[in-house]
């Protein structure tokens, strides 16, 4: 029988797990628009969290992400991510995947922000992304079904008879490429390299939500963007992420004297959630003032935590003086292309896996360490439908790859803005904290640069820089959009127009809006 042939746009965890999936049975290319270490999954510091423990449970690891979540979340879709996250992880690393142990071989479990119980499996310390993203490639190397081609920018998605059928490339020669799939994934990130403070690789920029966008496939929750509380600043300058799990292991949140700012906040102190801490470090800086991590009580931080002490280390801040000056940065999108749990887009043949996709997981506001589990349960069952839709699917491809040697002469590229121009405009106003009047000013910005014209233009022509600052406008237009229909103030997403955060006032997550009807649409 002859093998069906997959594409998978990104390199990250989610890409892997669900190529591993597919190898043997399936041809499985992954395009990459840098090199495969340029995505986000290389730098997850903090772990994956999953119930293992046996005072633990997923009823346990269920409601917390619903808490964290603001109850905004997929209650089904959590389910599965709690319950089959445990049987698939002990899957892995029954398969060679190892995580750090004590001296009896139990594992060393991590708390952070959110949780009510220790339930993180870290490797290496904090370079947890890191290790699994190498045991990945380790195997793939030895995958013969599995190509990765480096370099090799998606423009866009191709689409025949209202079904996904592959994608458009662009290699660093400019040349202009059809490949052609049976079956379509979407594995590229969030969209924290719009924003200037990010712990995000900076390449990050929402290129699969603006594709997915442009192709048909219906978004939601783009206004829910999770700003991590401490990212190491110094002298303006961001080096990197200090991980939740810092705090897990007993640091302190403290203003300039040195006093805890976390205390009377919230009843978890320096592990409340996500999005309370980063407004309360974020109310000091505009302050003029400078909030740090005192690790003090960490014995042999440069032990426990190395990846982070090279970063103080590197940016020259000293580990001497036991404390880490940070500052909230965009850190992960909750919301982006909406799937079933399955994987599947509102595209048929199209699928959207790891930040990229709605799942609805994550709700208003992610659960620390989640992310990873999302990836590993939901690429795994995103391949495992595509495995049982390809009896189904029985088309030849005519042709998988071609040159598009003829390209549209008369084509102009647009004068764009600059990145860093649209990066501080859209830090501006999409922010940790948000006003009506500035979300319409940074909206009638971006649609002045022609953000909504380039969902229908063709771009295969342009640049691929062009193409990357079009993806940065249209991202950030429809996130602009998102924030401005949602009137109220829950988990990520926090209106100073409208503070209230009476969970019994906030409204249902099915408001439906059609922002372009003609090609996709956007639920808030």
């Amino acid at each position: 029988m002859i093998k069906q042939d997959v594409i998978i746009i990104g390199a990250g965890m989610s890409a892997l797990i669900a190529a591993h999936k597919l190898a043997g049975k399936m041809n499985v290319k992954i395009f990459t628009k840098n090199i495969k270490s340029s995505n986000n999954s290389w730098r997850a510091q903090g772990g994956i969290a999953a119930a293992v423990h046996k005072n633990d449970s997923p009823c346990n690891h269920y409601s917390d992400t619903l808490k964290a979540g603001c109850l905004h979340n997929d209650q089904g879709a959590v389910s599965i991510l709690v319950e089959e996250g445990v049987i698939r992880l002990n899957n892995w690393i029954a398969s060679g995947m190892s995580f750090d142990t004590d001296s009896s071989g139990s594992f060393l479990l991590g708390i952070e922000g959110a949780h009510g119980r220790r339930r993180i499996l870290h490797a290496g310390g904090d370079q947890t992304g890191a290790r699994m993203m190498e045991y990945l490639y380790n195997k793939a190397a030895i995958a013969a079904d599995i190509q990765i081609y480096e370099n090799e920018q998606a423009v866009d998605l191709l689409a025949e008879d209202g079904r996904c059928t592959g994608i458009i490339t662009k290699g660093t020669d400019e040349r202009v490429y059809e490949h052609h799939s049976h079956f379509t994934i979407l594995a590229t990130g969030g969209c924290g390299g719009l924003f200037e403070a990010t712990s995000n690789d900076p390449s990050i920029i929402g290129d699969g939500i603006a594709m997915a966008y442009r192709a048909g496939a219906a978004l939601s929750d783009l206004e829910f963007l999770q700003f991590h509380p401490t990212l190491i600043v110094h002298n303006g300058i961001t080096a990197g992420l200090a991980s939740e799990a810092i705090r897990g292991e007993g640091a302190i949140l403290t203003d300039e004297k040195g006093s805890p700012i976390m205390r009377g906040v919230h009843p978890l102190r320096d592990l409340a959630p996500r999005d309370i801490v980063a407004r309360v470090i974020e109310g000091y800086i505009q302050q003029g003032k400078q909030a740090y991590l005192d690790i003090t009580p960490i014995s042999n931080f440069r032990k426990s935590f190395p990846a982070i002490s090279k970063l103080c280390e590197s940016a020259g801040i000293s580990l001497e003086n036991n404390r880490v000056p940070v500052s909230p940065g965009a850190h992960f999108l909750m919301g982006g292309v909406i799937t079933d749990t399955f994987g599947r887009t509102t595209l048929p043949g199209l699928y959207a896996i790891g930040e990229t996709a709605r799942t609805g997981v994550h709700g208003a506001n992610r659960l620390a360490s989640n992310s990873l589990l999302e990836a590993l349960v939901f690429g795994e069952r995103a391949a495992e439908n595509i495995l049982k839709e390809s009896d189904k699917i029985y088309q030849a491809l005519s042709q998988k790859e071609r040159l598009i040697e003829k390209q549209n002469t008369s084509c102009r590229a647009p004068v764009l803005p600059t990145r860093k121009e649209i990066r501080s405009k859209i830090s501006l106003s999409l922010g940790v904290e948000r006003d009506g009047e500035e979300l319409k000013s940074l909206e009638s910005w971006l649609h002045g640069h022609g953000a909504e014209a380039h969902a229908y233009a063709d771009r295969s022509c342009w640049d691929r820089e062009t193409i990357e600052r079009s993806n940065m406008l249209l991202t950030g237009w429809l996130m602009a959009r998102s924030a401005l229909e949602r009137t109220e103030s829950r988990g990520a997403h926090y209106r100073t127009d409208f503070p209230h955060r009476d969970q019994n006032k906030w409204q249902g997550k099915q408001i439906i809006r059609q922002i372009q009807p003609k090609r996709a649409t956007v639920i808030n």
